[in-house]
């Protein structure tokens, strides 16, 4: 310790001589010195503006004339420098093998509308040079003046001073050493308190009464081993309270290092795995289900949010895991039992398709009764030919209701599985026109293709024939007589995004968050004397999601609507 404070002290002491050589020789040799050098730059700085005039004005003659002109009269360097840092001329050397001076102190000063100065040794003819450039216009002029004539005064200068320097290093060697033991001793004192501290004693306190610094950083030290004994006490309360409520959240909740190792887990945890956690193990011998360590893996990759849905984790029961990232690179996962939903879900599910199944035969009779009464023959007298047209298109919209519901359940269920393939857009968008085309004549309607990319998609084809009827007969319902319809598609960065556009009255905002929710209906009675079930919009959402892609649609009142959905590029 006594040797490093001495070293430092003696550091110090030479830095203080040195700063009083500095003054010294700033008094004797800046008095004289320094007369001659604002002289110097003061007409080095007239000369370099004259030239720079000159440059600007005139255009007559060479700009290697002019330095060589002006490097004559003043018997210095001169240079001209294009803003780019081009050498345009110079009288010392040969421009076209110089470098480029962008990078030069004073050129890029010159550049920012000052007055560039530097002093240094040339590098193109190897002499120190005092430097001075300004802006001439579009172009950089420098004067250089060279100091080799004033530096052999200054070196002798320098000897008288060293020889001062030599003599004060020496009485300080002795003041340092007495100093060095005193301060040593204090020194020593907080190294003790410090170590106390980072071993974990935070009632340490440091025996220094003194008021100079050291004795005021003391009592610093002091201050703050008590504000941090105060904080971690708090903190170690937080934690304790923390981990309560965590203990009694019925979600699992886990943190997951970014190596993947376990760093807490709260009893939730044990219950749904069965097993203790152990801080530190990898998290794979905690949970082993591929859904949950897919999700943390990409959470801590990406370093984004990820969720997902993972079947069968703790048995029978199915859990929605959240993984979101941590300030340190890991992340917390939270995982939600979602069995009773799911079961309930499952349940509704199957009362509706077994409803609408069952629904079937029976509306099935009526229709064909009701068809068999109006295609008899007889004469129905009153109302009761007005009634069974009622009775028969009741009941045809009761079955297209019912085997849309059935379509729905399907496809919300996963039962009707995808043959996905690869597919061409063209083909796939000019078989959905020609299948509508005979319904968009009986309603006075054109349907055209747009922009469409050469590209292929991996689709189920009678799954995406179902999206392109549902989205088309919508349109038609609502494109008015003599307008048309546009179907195109266009690449984007996660696929295909196809459209369906028409020029119909459009939807009013309020409208469009809920437009792909089951028995929705903008305009209720509208669709209702059209036919529509209200749930054509529905099953194509639940086809482009189980497809792994999206739906969105764009609206506005009086300007139609266009509906888009996208599906992965084959």
């Amino acid at each position: 310790m006594r040797s490093r404070i001495f070293l430092k002290m003696m550091a110090a002491f030479v830095m203080v001589i040195a700063a009083a050589t500095l003054i010294l020789d700033f008094n004797i040799r800046h008095t004289w010195e320094d007369s001659i050098s604002s002289d110097v730059e003061r007409l080095l700085e007239q000369n370099t503006r004259s030239f720079a005039l000159r440059v600007q004005n005139d255009h007559d003659h060479p700009l290697q004339q002019m330095a060589d002109e002006e490097a004559h009269i003043t018997e210095m360097r001169a240079t001209i420098i294009a803003r780019d840092g081009t050498v345009l001329a110079d009288s010392s050397a040969d421009y076209k093998t110089m470098e480029n001076h962008g990078s030069r102190p004073e050129v890029k000063a010159a550049l920012e509308g000052a007055t560039g100065t530097n002093v240094r040794v040339s590098k193109t003819v190897g002499v120190e040079f005092l430097y001075l450039a300004v802006l001439g216009g579009d172009k950089v002029v420098r004067l250089a003046f060279p100091l080799s004539s004033i530096q052999g005064h200054i070196a002798q200068i320098r000897q008288t001073l060293m020889r001062g320097t030599a003599l004060a290093l020496a009485l300080a060697l002795l003041i340092a050493l007495a100093v060095a033991q005193r301060v040593s001793r204090r020194l020593r004192r907080i190294v003790g308190f410090a170590e106390q501290i980072a071993s974990g004693n935070l009632a340490a306190r440091i025996a220094e009464h003194s008021d100079d610094e050291i004795g005021q950083v003391a009592v610093a030290l002091d201050r703050t081993a008590r504000r941090l004994e105060e904080n971690f006490a708090a903190i170690r309360e937080g934690q304790v309270q923390l981990e309560a409520l965590l203990n009694s959240m019925k979600d699992g909740v886990i943190a997951v290092s970014p190596d993947l190792r376990v760093l807490w887990a709260n009893q939730a945890i044990t219950d749904i795995v069965r097993q203790p956690a152990r801080i530190g193990a990898p998290v794979i011998e905690l949970v082993r289900h591929p859904d949950f360590l897919s999700t943390i893996r990409t959470a801590v990759q990406l370093q984004q949010r990820q969720s997902t849905i993972a079947t069968s984790l703790a048995g029978s029961r199915s859990f929605s895991i959240t993984a979101e990232p941590l300030p340190d690179g890991g992340v917390v996962s939270v995982l939600h039992d979602i069995s009773e939903i799911e079961r309930v879900e499952k349940t509704r599910r199957d009362f509706i398709a077994n409803v609408s199944h069952e629904l079937r035969t029976p509306l099935t009779s009526i229709r064909g009764y009701a068809e068999t009464l109006l295609e008899s023959g007889e004469d129905l007298s009153g109302n009761t030919g007005e009634f069974l047209q009622v009775i028969r298109r009741n009941a045809e919209r009761m079955g297209r209701l019912t085997e849309d519901l059935l379509v729905l359940a399907r496809v919300e269920s996963g039962e009707e599985k995808l043959d996905r393939r690869s597919h061409s857009v063209q083909q796939m968008i000019s078989e959905a026109v020609q299948s509508m085309q005979k319904n968009a004549g009986s309603e006075d309607v054109e349907i055209t293709i747009g922009e469409v990319p050469a590209g292929s998609v991996m689709a189920d084809s009678y799954a995406v024939h179902q999206i392109f009827a549902n989205l088309i007969s919508n349109a038609l319902r609502y494109a008015q007589n003599g307008k048309k319809i546009i179907i195109g598609a266009k690449e984007k960065p996660n696929g295909i995004e196809f459209s369906v556009r028409d020029f119909g009255p459009g939807i009013a905002s309020e409208h469009l968050p809920r437009i792909f929710e089951r028995f929705y209906r903008v305009d209720k009675a509208r669709s209702r004397e059209s036919g529509g079930t209200g749930l054509g919009l529905a099953i194509v959402k639940h086809i482009v999601l189980n497809h792994g892609g999206s739906v969105r649609v764009e609206s506005a009142v009086g300007h139609g609507s266009t509906f888009f959905f996208t599906l992965t590029k084959a």
